[in-house]
């Protein structure tokens, strides 16, 4: 990952652009990472890998809680899905 200064990318944020579609790029303050500059593209795949992990802890902390839990046979049958 290629490393930019701040001022570096505010001179050249086109061309940081369409580097980022490529590869993710890393802007530093002071030496200091601060932030990435990803694709639109890539951002969306990490956002929907959050959601399914978020998914994925919800549905162990239900399968976690007391009480009758329902068949996932009956509810598939219950909402006529195959």
């Amino acid at each position: 990952m290629k490393e930019f200064s701040v001022s570096q990318a505010r001179q050249d944020l086109p061309s940081l652009i369409d580097r980022a579609k490529k590869e993710p790029v890393l802007v530093s303050r002071h030496g200091k990472p601060e932030a990435v500059l990803i694709s639109f593209e890539q951002f969306e795949k990490f956002v929907a890998a959050e959601e399914e992990l978020e998914d994925l802890a919800e549905a162990e902390a239900a399968l976690l809680e007391p009480g009758p839990h329902i068949p996932w046979e009956k509810v598939r049958k219950e909402l006529g899905l195959k």
